[in-house]
């Protein structure tokens, strides 16, 4: 059974936390946006810029909130389009999220431009104007990735971060970042937390979060032994290792997601010293 999310109206999922489903124009063709109750109620991420997605995301909030009433405000995730693209759509009051999200998104000639900013600095810390909840910086997916964190319920609202059943692409823009180490990061930050749930941007909910959390780390851990064998062996470039490792991969988004998982775990085990990274303007190669 698939554990992507169908599209639907808003729904009690947790102490406080509600969730509606809205079309988007990208794979898994779903996402997830929240209420969170604060005094007021606070939309956690916008949903896409479709015209599709946003008429979804208003009748949604009709039907909760009343024709007249709005959320407080948005806490943005992250600056994906499926998450952002409609925040103009919204025309919100206050938008939170992280400086280095915010700078992304400001940087991005597709949004729109003058939005109230509230911009979170740092790794964690509470939510300015909603009391109960905490935010936690999580990297390896999207610069200035949130995590939303209920300490008294032990819900955590993971957006992109953590997916039941799909693997969270990693991020390769900047060949600088070593983003397989920071969502390795990130999965030990919240293992300490003990969650009781783990509620995704476009899965059902994570039920057991240690268990996953623990079987994602050894599936990455066993990405990078993997990984070492195949440069060992003579591979040289992610599209190799990743040849080496899978032989014929079926269906080119799955092919395209495996290649950013080995990219980003060459690059990690180059910054650990553990492989030699070369780089000339037309290719990223690596040696043992």
């Amino acid at each position: 059974m698939s554990s992507v999310l169908p599209v639907g109206g808003f729904e009690p999922v947790g102490p406080d936390c509600r969730r509606a489903v809205v079309p988007s124009p990208w794979p898994p063709r779903s996402v997830a946006v929240f209420l969170i109750d604060g005094g007021r109620p606070w939309l956690v991420d916008a949903g896409a810029g479709s015209t599709e997605s946003v008429e979804a995301l208003r009748r949604a909030l009709t039907e909760e909130l009343g024709p007249y009433s709005e959320p407080a405000g948005v806490i943005l995730s992250h600056n994906h389009l499926d998450h952002s693209g409609g925040l103009e759509a919204l025309d919100p009051e206050s938008v939170i999220a992280h400086e280095a999200a915010v700078d992304l998104f400001e940087a991005d000639i597709r949004t729109p431009s003058g939005l109230p900013f509230t911009r979170l600095r740092g790794s964690s810390g509470a939510i300015p104007g909603v009391p109960g909840w905490q935010w936690i910086l999580a990297e390896g997916h999207a610069p200035g990735h949130l995590l939303l964190w209920n300490p008294e319920s032990a819900t955590l609202l993971a957006a992109d971060q953590f997916l039941l059943g799909l693997k969270t692409p990693l991020r390769i823009a900047d060949p600088d970042e070593d983003s397989f180490g920071a969502y390795l990061e990130s999965l030990d930050r919240v293992a300490e937390l003990e969650p009781a749930v783990m509620l995704s941007g476009h899965t059902e909910a994570i039920r057991e979060p240690a268990k996953w959390l623990d079987r994602e780390r050894r599936r990455l851990i066993r990405q990078l032994e993997r990984t070492r064998d195949a440069v060992k062996s003579g591979a040289r470039t992610a599209e190799e290792v990743t040849h080496r490792t899978y032989g014929s991969v079926p269906g080119e988004g799955a092919r395209q997601l495996l290649l950013r998982e080995k990219l980003a775990a060459l690059r990690h085990l180059a910054a650990r010293g553990e492989v030699r990274r070369h780089r000339t303007e037309e290719l990223e190669s690596f040696s043992a």
